[in-house]
């Protein structure tokens, strides 16, 4: 955690900007630009009183029967030269200017937020990357820490929340303060008394804002959390629609999604109530010293000491100086949102992932050798894999079988470096795993996994992960070996179809095939098929291998299967039992053991006789 609950204000926003300012540091230039734009707009704002003022002393007064006066107006410059009871004259230079002032007050807003928002999505489509990039390169133990709504609110609405802070609160804060400190000064310059109401009114803004300040921080944290456990629920129930259908699930599932809908809803509420709590009082706050203004103007208006157009121009300074000063509590207060999504993005960011820490920054041979020596991992008590000793030369074919939860997934995942030994060691060509970089070590394997996902996009796509601007020879080559032409070449657009999210409209056999595509299209020096002919008929399967040994032959491949008949051709073959090896050698060798493989490869032979 990056910010503890007591600390202050002070430090929350030093480690806000510590993290936060490299993201738009190099964007500075366009930001103080269109912070000039905003101020621009704000001066405008400012002494637009200051010439209504002068029509109302100068033009409308005196064209009701009243003497023309002059008053505190910084603009009777303007009029300098001109007779007093030439009206027109005065009217026509005093609209020209307040029209000049609309005119340049729009250009202002335009540029100032068009600037602003430029500046703040480059900002955070940067930040978005890092998310992404940091999420894909994390370690499956450290990913298991976030849970996947967790994980998307971060990759894509904190940025968004932080890059506000300076694309909207520090422009409004800085609008805040310029106008508040400038509109101060023109009613002093009008009557010192008016300035006492705004003052107070400000000091029970300040008690307001400190007064909301925790409640609205819990509440900003709790929409988050209630948010990402609901995205969470829809991911789930997406994602395993088909699954959900088939065991005619859809009512308990739409009950957790209106149980998480409700809780959010709640959430809301609350945020609501207290949100309007605190309108209400600020607003209340706000019409009292309006009130307050108004008669202390209209008695120093009795008095003699305020012109009309004073007057005028005290009430129009009066009703934006509250409001400013509301927002500017206001703005100050709702940073807090901000710094909830900060303290999320950059806690993940900056979480150290101990798993990819214990790697270094060597890079293996792309015809890498591989060897496990007492490779055992625990799992609470038990062992999910025990004193496993293991050598895969280049080149070599093993094979791998074992009933469910014998560890076999486990094996091929800690010969990559995507599980950790808890004792024994592996090496890689000759040296500890940990001496090369992970992602290096990763790029030398093709995996193929047992749970297939596919994007939503082409199957040439999903095919090509590894590399999307290859040629469409390749990846076909690739797709012919998988005998993905087989369906393929069925759709009208053939290997550019676009197929749904998680493969959605295809068979599951047809989606192991585009993964085993996948891995031959990768080309990496050893291929680890874990588990994906078991959605494919046995012909398939035969000529899916059959293609992989006669082109990849010199590669080191890893078949790991429940089908004994898979694994003829391998030069070694393993049985996992309760995390260990019980039985190796070649398939003749297992077949005159009479052992386990043997016995499931009889049943699976007369199985198929039958």
């Amino acid at each position: 955690m990056i910010y503890g609950r007591r600390d202050c204000q002070g430090r929350i926003m030093k480690e806000f900007l510590k993290n936060t300012f490299p993201y738009f540091r190099k964007y500075m230039p366009v930001q103080a630009l269109a912070t000039a734009f905003g101020l621009m707009r704000m001066v405008i704002l400012l002494v637009t009183p200051q010439v209504v003022s002068l029509l109302v002393d100068r033009v409308i007064n005196p064209a009701l029967g009243t003497a023309p006066q002059d008053n505190s107006s910084i603009f009777l410059f303007l009029i300098d030269g001109i007779p007093a009871d030439d009206y027109w004259r005065i009217f026509a230079v005093l609209a020209v200017t307040l029209v000049a002032f609309a005119a340049l007050f729009f250009v202002c807003f335009y540029l100032k937020w068009n600037l602003a928002y430029y500046f703040g999505l480059k900002s955070e489509k940067q930040m978005r990357i890092d998310a992404l990039h940091k999420i894909g390169n994390a370690s499956a133990p450290h990913l298991k820490q976030f849970p996947a709504g967790d994980l998307v609110l971060i990759s894509t609405r904190d940025p968004r929340t932080i890059s506000e802070v300076y694309t909207s609160t520090v422009q409004f804060l800085l609008d805040n303060v310029f106008y508040i400190a400038v509109s101060a000064v023109f009613l002093a310059r009008i009557h010192p008394y008016l300035l006492i109401l705004p003052l107070l009114g400000g000091v029970m803004s300040a008690a307001i804002m400190v007064a909301f300040k925790k409640p609205i921080g819990k509440m900003f944290d709790a929409m988050w959390k209630d948010t990402a456990a609901l995205s969470t629920t829809v991911q789930e129930s997406v994602y395993g629609i088909r699954t959900v259908a088939s065991f005619a699930r859809e009512r308990e599932r739409t009950a957790l999604f209106e149980r998480d809908n409700k809780q959010l809803l709640s959430t809301y509420q609350g945020g609501a109530v207290l949100f309007a709590k605190r309108q209400a009082v600020s607003w209340g706050t706000r019409i009292l010293v309006i009130l307050g203004e108004v008669g202390l103007a209209i008695w120093l208006g009795v008095n003699g000491q305020i012109t009309s157009g004073e007057f005028t121009a005290t009430v129009g300074y009066l009703g934006t100086l509250m409001w400013q000063l509301t927002a500017l509590f206001f703005n100050i207060n709702d940073a807090q949102e901000a710094f909830v999504s900060a303290k999320r993005y950059f806690g993940f960011l900056h979480a150290k992932d101990e798993q990819r820490e214990l790697y270094g920054s060597g890079v293996p041979s792309e015809t890498p050798s591989v060897e496990l020596r007492g490779v055992s991992v625990k799992s609470g008590d038990k062992y999910a894999l025990k004193n496993v000793d293991l050598s895969l030369p280049y080149g070599k074919k093993l094979g791998v079988m074992g009933r469910t939860g014998a560890g076999k997934t486990l094996l091929v995942k800690l010969m990559q470096g995507l599980a950790e030994a808890d004792e024994g060691e592996i090496f890689i060509d000759g040296k500890p795993i940990h001496a090369y970089d992970r992602d290096a070590l990763l790029r030398v394997y093709s995996y193929a996994m047992q749970n297939v996902f596919l994007f939503s996009n082409t199957i040439a796509q999903n095919i090509a992960l590894y590399d999307p601007f290859a040629p469409a020879e390749r990846v076909e080559r690739a797709g012919a070996l998988a005998e993905v032409d087989e369906f393929a070449r069925r759709f009208p657009d053939g290997y550019d179809t676009t197929i749904g999210e998680k493969g959605f409209g295809l068979s599951g056999g047809q989606k192991q095939r585009i993964s085993i595509a996948r891995a031959i299209f990768k080309d990496a020096g050893v291929l680890i098929f874990d588990d994906v002919t078991s959605a494919l008929d046995l012909d398939t399967e035969r000529t899916v291998l059959n293609n992989i040994r006669k082109t990849c032959g010199e590669r080191t491949t890893v078949v790991v299967t429940h089908r004994a008949t898979a694994l003829k051709n391998c030069d070694e073959i393993i049985f996992l039992k309760d995390g260990e090896i019980t039985e190796r050698g070649t398939f003749d060798e297992l077949m005159a053991l009479g052992g386990d493989f043997a016995e499931i490869y009889e049943r699976q032979l007369a199985e198929v006789g039958a």
